[in-house]
């Protein structure tokens, strides 16, 4: 049909009227319905177009909110930024605040020798010594990478001849623990089935094993005779009647000085209160009250007040002291109690042992005052401020303690790059002091090597000091340290002067640790005379010690002597160090 309207269209003018109009009406449906088309196309258009203004609208609302939130993320990101360093800061601020705690536990639980520090090393001299041992130190100090080299290869050779020693020690048998007359008990086991009358024994395989008997009681009596002449008569006008003497020991109770010097040991180098004691006796039957104990125990501190006088007198003769404090808890009433101190006074010199010293637990200046009052000699303690006041004491040389300036250094030596290089400095002096020991030097010949060799290190060392203490902010712990350094310098250089004197004070420290274990156990004193008594014992068991006596077998035989009824001459033979 459309070919033929086509035809027909072509060939217009054969067509008929009805043809045409036909066609006419096929065109306008035609046009009609490409008319109802372009229309639903143009509704379709205007959708699009709205919807397309709709995304639009949307795409400009996204962006505007992309716009916003990144503006969001730049803030975000500046706070995050802000935040990080204020986290640094906490983090700066939270190392220096638990530096400070450290340094506050160490003031409330550790022992404190200062109270007051110079506020800065300026203006501070810090020359110890005379024009002509400054000269020398000044020529000698571009020589300390040698000297370190040297007394570094020195300790390397002394630690290896201590290891070939040490060596040589391997493999000895147990036997060597034992004295040889030392009581064997043999007891002999035969095997299974044997029979003496048809065997014969060929060898013996013997095994040892120490053993320990339990401690005993037991009770001493001295039956002292009563005696008369056979044919004297009752009504004689004069009978000699003969009554052997009554012996008469230290302390005048029912415990032997045996048991006395068990309890005071027992206490005072083991550790062991009162009550432990009597606790651990009720297990053999004897059930001594602890208030027995500790009436016999001052007593026996009564007993030996005397020679406790002469060993203070005879320390104090020396002209080298080490001296040094510790405290003591007194209970001053029920439920209370307060921090008293023992001042510790030892003979640095002759290795006279030490004495103890309270005066109802003052700390105060006045107790050195009346220790040393005419006193000529060298002082050496820490930095406690009391003994400052021996600084300008004609007569008096005070000295410091090195290994006190050490310890301000040594905890803060694993972060802070400072510390570590002074604490490796004195190192090397300690090293120096172990050499010179080794070798046993005399004391001219340990004078020399600290001059040659300690003198330039000290004086390298206080320049690195002063340096690098502008680097810290008042109140650090390594500025304090500084500081305490500072305040101590001079008095600790002068070790180097004198070859009888020590680099620290450790060997008066070291008279002093049983103390603090003690209070540990024991907990406090019950009274000022109770802390009295401490410090007598506590000097003859330091004093045993130093002379390599046991304080058993002292305390046995010295308490087993009327010691209230002997002169002062009988008395100093029974010092430790004059005990044989």
């Amino acid at each position: 049909m459309n070919t033929s309207n086509n035809r027909t269209a072509s060939n217009y003018h054969f067509l008929t009227r009805e043809d045409v109009i036909n066609l006419l009406e096929q065109k306008d449906m035609e046009l009609k319905s490409k008319d109802v088309e372009l229309k639903s196309k143009n509704v379709e258009l205007k959708q699009k177009d709205v919807e397309l203004k709709s995304k639009n609208v949307e795409l400009k609302q996204k962006d505007a909110e992309i716009k916003v939130k990144d503006v969001e993320i730049k803030q975000k990101d500046a706070e995050l930024k802000q935040k990080d360093e204020e986290l640094k800061q906490k983090d700066a601020e939270l190392a220096r605040k638990s530096q400070r705690i450290l340094e506050l536990e160490r003031m409330v639980f550790g022992r404190r020798s200062e109270k007051r520090l110079p506020e800065s090393p300026n203006g501070w001299a810090g020359s110890f010594f005379d024009k002509d041992w400054a000269k020398e130190g000044k020529q000698l100090s571009g020589e300390i990478p040698t000297i370190i080299k040297e007394v570094e290869k020195q300790a390397k050779q002394r630690r290896e001849a201590s290891r070939n020693a040490r060596s040589t020690r391997k493999g000895k048998p147990y036997a060597s623990y034992v004295p040889n007359d030392i009581e064997r008990v043999v007891t002999e086991i035969y095997p299974d089935g044997y029979d003496e009358n048809r065997m014969v024994i060929i060898g013996h395989d013997k095994t040892e094993h120490l053993c320990l008997r339990p401690s005993s009681f037991y009770v001493k009596v001295e039956d002292r005779i009563v005696c008369r002449l056979k044919d004297a008569k009752p009504t004689d006008a004069k009978i000699d009647i003969l009554e052997a003497p009554l012996r008469k020991q230290a302390v005048d109770c029912f415990a032997d000085a045996s048991l006395l010097a068990e309890i005071i040991t027992g206490k005072f180098v083991y550790h062991l209160p009162e009550y432990r004691q009597s606790t651990r006796w009720k297990e053999h039957g004897i059930n001594i009250p602890t208030s027995t104990i500790n009436s016999w125990v001052h007593s026996t501190a009564n007993a030996l007040y005397p020679l406790y006088k002469l060993q203070a007198k005879l320390i104090l003769q020396s002209p080298y002291l080490q001296v040094d404090e510790t405290s003591v808890q007194v209970a001053d009433r029920k439920g209370k109690t307060r921090k008293g101190y023992l001042w510790g006074v030892r003979d640095a010199l002759h290795c006279r042992g030490v004495f103890f010293h309270w005066k109802e637990g003052s700390r105060s200046g006045a107790v050195p005052d009346e220790l040393f009052k005419g006193y000529h000699g060298a002082i050496q303690s820490d930095g406690y401020e009391a003994y400052s006041r021996f600084e300008n004491v004609q007569g008096i040389e005070l000295l410091g303690c090195m290994a006190h300036v050490r310890r301000k250094f040594e905890h803060l030596s694993t972060n802070d790059k400072n510390a570590a290089h002074i604490v490796k400095m004195i190192a090397v002096l300690y090293e120096l002091e172990a050499n010179l020991k080794h070798s046993n030097a005399s004391y001219e010949e340990i004078q020399a090597e600290r001059k040659s060799k300690a003198y330039p290190i000290l004086k390298a060392l206080e320049a690195y000091m002063k340096e690098v203490h502008k680097e810290y902010l008042p109140g650090e712990a390594m500025e304090k340290a500084l500081r305490y350094a500072f305040s101590v310098w001079i008095r600790i250089s002068r070790y180097v002067q004198d070859g009888r004197f020590n680099i620290d004070n450790n060997l008066m420290e070291q008279a002093i640790r049983p103390i603090t274990l003690g209070r540990k156990n024991y907990l406090f004193c019950g009274n000022n005379e109770g802390a009295e008594n401490n410090a007598i014992f506590y000097t003859f068991m330091a004093c045993c010690r130093e002379a390599k006596i046991e304080p058993n077998v002292w305390l046995r035989q010295v308490l087993a002597k009327p010691l209230l009824d002997m002169e002062d001459e009988e008395l100093v033979k029974l010092l430790p160090i004059n005990y044989k």
